[in-house]
């Protein structure tokens, strides 16, 4: 109540009432994991290149802003909000995942 959040449940077995998170796992299946990954580690690296993309674009629902925007505008305005224990993600996420996904390509279309 002191951070002016309001924590909704929605019920079970019904994606249209969680569209925001459907949506983003909609994203994830269509881009991530139609890649075949060798490994878990590269899993890992894909993820975490694909959500520092996903939070550098522009969202229409955040009037043309990323949610990384969004969040440093909070953050400047009330620095209280920000959690001390969080650790940031890498911020050279993104070239790794790339790598993989270049090396997933090579792997399945060798003659290409």
């Amino acid at each position: 109540r002191q951070l002016k959040l309001e924590h909704r449940k929605t019920k079970p077995y019904t994606p249209q009432t969680n569209g925001l998170v459907e949506r983003f796992n909609g994203r994830v299946q269509r881009e991530v994991l139609g890649i075949t990954i060798y490994s878990h580690r590269d899993l890992e690296t894909l993820l975490k290149g694909f959500n520092q993309a996903y939070n550098r674009r522009r969202q229409r629902v955040l009037k043309g802003r990323s949610p990384d925007e969004v969040v440093r505008s909070r953050l400047a305005a009330e620095p209280k909000l920000a959690n001390r224990r969080y650790k940031p993600p890498d911020a050279d996420a993104l070239p790794p995942a790339l790598q993989v996904i270049a090396h997933a390509k090579e792997v399945s279309h060798p003659d290409n």
